[in-house]
């Protein structure tokens, strides 16, 4: 476990097939059913990815994982369905998940680091300040670099609870940067193993609101 911004950040292995039938029993029969819409792989990251936000959630409210009363908004935005000020967000990149524990609104995503090509420019998701500082920079930064200005503008866009539905070249990064603002958000680097970048974005202090 790690704490990032006053978040409690829990890595997780989604490789790991011997969790998996004791993870599953924490999970609600729609979400089971849910994870068994999809490959082995895509159950067993469905599985593991949602057992390890109840257990998180279990260590703060001090229940069960599988009493945690967790549910999730129509865009899919998980959310705790009980007074209080906690706030919840997790993401999946192949063999690696993270889940963020807040007493803030945020957002998390990790990804895993992706080759660079010029291709990357022209899909649409970068403002054109973000075009220019990235083909400016060494190339063998720039795979890090693209793959960081992705995690940041999803770790907003989930904080905000629209998701991949927000517009992307609209939430503008600083590019080379691991922390700063963006959007009016503050966006910090989580620390994950090599081949993966990973961002955490919190709400300003003021901003109490869970969407729900």
């Amino acid at each position: 476990m790690l704490r990032v911004a006053g978040t409690r950040v829990t890595l997780v292995d989604l490789a790991d097939d011997a969790a998996l039938p004791s993870a599953e029993i924490w999970l609600t029969p729609g979400e089971r059913a849910r994870a068994r819409r999809g490959t082995a792989a895509v159950h067993r990251q469905r599985v593991l990815l949602r057992a390890a936000l109840r257990a998180a959630l279990g260590t703060e409210l001090g229940l069960a994982p599988d009493r945690v009363p967790l549910a999730a908004t129509p865009l899919g935005r998980p959310f705790v369905a009980a007074p209080g000020d906690l706030d919840v967000s997790c993401s999946a990149s192949g063999a690696l998940g993270v889940v963020a524990v807040g007493r803030r609104r945020i957002g998390i995503d990790v990804e895993a680091v992706a080759p660079w090509t010029a291709g990357v420019l022209d899909e649409g998701w970068l403002a054109t300040e973000e075009q220019r500082a990235l083909t400016r920079l060494p190339e063998a930064e720039r795979p890090a670099a693209a793959t960081r200005c992705w995690t940041q503008k999803e770790a907003v866009l989930k904080a905000r609870g629209t998701g991949l539905r927000g517009d992307l070249a609209a939430t503008v990064t600083v590019v080379g940067r691991t922390d700063g603002c963006v959007a009016g958000w503050q966006v910090h680097d989580v620390p994950v193993p090599h081949g993966w970048v990973a961002s955490l974005a919190v709400a300003p202090q003021e901003e109490k609101e869970i969407p729900s």
